[in-house]
């Protein structure tokens, strides 16, 4: 019989109270978490638990902060690196976060990190884009177009990796400021997802419509389509 487990993340960035639920949930089952695992958790065999879980953020946190959540009542149980910190407490504790100014400052700080990594490499991911297809219909000469794959492909990468958190977070910071209310949302920040979604049905669309020969649809439309989504996808990760 196996004494530990590992479960995988829902995603931290935008699934972070169902990640914390499924600790618990899995507290109570006798399995605790113990330390992170890669994109999961690790757990082990123990008495069963009525434990809740909640997930802090600071860069290279000192010994006062996390003296603070002790005297709280939470309990320090591991880190993601030197900025993600999950503590556990038994049910009924006062949660760590009281207000909606507090808890929007908590991301904050993530949103700005992943904003600084998000522009640039979202930029570098439209030039090289540009760049490869302009080579391949013999604007740039083509040796050039395996050089300018080469970088599309992590620079694509990283984007999605920074991009998505981003708005995860940005999305989190608006709910809170708008107490949960929709309407009261950034209007520029409506007008993008919803040209976001537009697009990208339109784009799904045209490309099955090509795809099962219903439709002949140049390959330059395609590339136009996908440089406006990741302009309307830079919009809504940057506008504030």
């Amino acid at each position: 019989m196996f004494n530990t487990k590992y479960v995988m993340s829902k995603s931290l960035a935008s699934a972070e109270n169902e990640d914390m639920e499924m600790l618990s949930s899995y507290a109570r089952k006798g399995w605790i978490l113990y330390k992170f695992g890669i994109w999961g958790y690790k757990l082990k065999k123990s008495e069963p638990q009525q434990l809740k879980y909640s997930l802090d953020y600071r860069d290279n946190p000192d010994k006062e902060y996390f003296l603070y959540f002790k005297e709280a009542g939470w309990s320090y149980v591991c880190s993601i690196g030197n900025t993600g910190h999950i503590f556990s407490a038994s049910e009924g504790t006062k949660p760590i976060y009281t207000d909606n100014d507090t808890e929007s400052e908590k991301y904050m700080g993530q949103y700005e990190m992943m904003k600084k990594i998000a522009i640039p490499s979202s930029l570098c991911t439209i030039l090289f884009f540009i760049l490869a297809s302009l080579s391949k219909y013999g604007y740039i000469p083509d040796i050039y177009k395996r050089i300018f794959v080469a970088f599309l492909i992590p620079s694509i990468i990283i984007t999605v990796y920074t991009v998505i958190p981003c708005m995860s977070f940005y999305s989190k910071i608006n709910k809170l400021k708008t107490n949960g209310d929709t309407e009261n949302k950034n209007g520029n920040y409506k007008i993008a997802h919803a040209l976001l979604t537009v697009m990208t049905l339109l784009l799904v669309g045209l490309f099955l419509l090509s795809k099962f020969k219903f439709l002949h649809i140049a390959n330059a439309v395609f590339y136009i389509l996908c440089f406006i989504c990741i302009l309307l996808v830079m919009s809504i990760c940057l506008v504030k």
